[in-house]
């Protein structure tokens, strides 16, 4: 057996083992016991993270993060795994956020010269740019680790009301136009409810006995929340054709827009009623492109926008 293939080898077999004798290995391998020594010594210079113990109960360690064997990848490969981590530099907060980097860095290192004046040129021509937001999320980590352990917790969250506590058992996370967000169930309401993960200004593990939830990914939340409206309303809104334009580049309203022969079109959907506001903020946005013909209540908050804009200039 070669050398670098013999180190392949031994790198995945001490993340299987975890712990280990230098010796075990030698008889292993079928090589000496110094030449095992050596290439412990190898492995712990490519960033295994190697403890050892001296001792009759003593032997090697692998520390919690494990190193993973080489992979082969192809030209075209390594350049779509390269711009996949460099699309996440305009999300402002991530769970991962300094490995992302630093595997960026690691991956761009290890590439062909070639490869690397490759991708130097399309990074000028091609970015996955998203909107970037102030607002950081600092508890991503354990919002995330506390969705796949299942596990509940207590948080600080910053409601319209002011701070106020809540334990909650998230669902997973997810990003969505810049800001990240967490369903999950809140032992207070006894229900599920969407949180901001941003507002988020604390959270720590608690004890709370942890739920059955209804859901088994965040993906399937995502879906049913999109078929299953909470107390819907009937939004309905004439458009120009420069808003039908406007809203089919618009997340929340691009699907729902219908167009006539003449280019001009409508939108009529069921929306939340809580979520009232946020759409007759967007459709602010539109101007003269756009008019809300229901419900009543989003137009009489639309002309109390405009009241209030006129007040300012009077």
């Amino acid at each position: 057996m070669s050398k670098t293939k013999r180190l392949i080898e031994l790198m995945m077999t001490v993340n299987a083992k975890r712990k280990f004798t230098a010796r075990e290995l030698a008889e292993e391998f079928n090589v000496s016991y110094r030449t095992i020594l050596r290439d412990l010594n190898e492995l712990e210079e490519l960033g295994v993270p190697l403890y050892s113990e001296v001792g009759a109960d003593g032997g090697y360690y692998v520390l919690s993060e494990r190193m993973l064997p080489p992979v082969l990848l192809k030209e075209s490969e390594a350049i779509a795994l390269y711009f996949a981590f460099q699309s996440l530099q305009f999300i402002g907060s991530l769970p991962f956020e300094t490995e992302a980097g630093y595997v960026l860095k690691k991956l761009y290192n290890y590439l062909p010269n070639e490869v690397k004046k490759r991708i130097d040129t399309m990074k000028d021509r091609i970015v996955f740019w998203n909107p970037s937001r102030l607002q950081t999320a600092n508890e991503l980590d354990i919002l995330l680790n506390a969705a796949v352990d299942q596990s509940t917790l207590t948080i600080q969250y910053d409601s319209q009301k002011g701070l106020k506590e809540r334990i909650i058992q998230p669902i997973g996370l997810y990003s969505h136009n810049g800001f990240w967000y967490c369903p999950a169930y809140c032992f207070l309401r006894g229900d599920i409810r969407l949180f901001r993960a941003d507002r988020i200004k604390k959270a720590e593990l608690t004890g709370e006995k942890k739920r059955e939830l209804p859901y088994s990914s965040v993906m399937e939340w995502i879906a049913l929340s999109e078929s299953e409206i909470a107390d819907p309303m009937t939004f309905s809104v004439e458009l120009t054709r420069e808003g039908v334009r406007r809203a089919m580049s618009e997340l929340d309203l691009e699907r729902q827009v219908q167009k006539r022969e003449d280019e001009t079109g409508w939108v009529e959907m069921e929306i939340p009623k809580s979520e009232l506001t946020y759409f007759v903020d967007l459709i602010w946005n539109f101007g003269r492109e756009a008019q809300i013909i229901a419900p009543e209540e989003a137009i009489a908050t639309m002309k109390r926008k405009l009241e209030g804009l006129l007040e300012k200039y009077n």
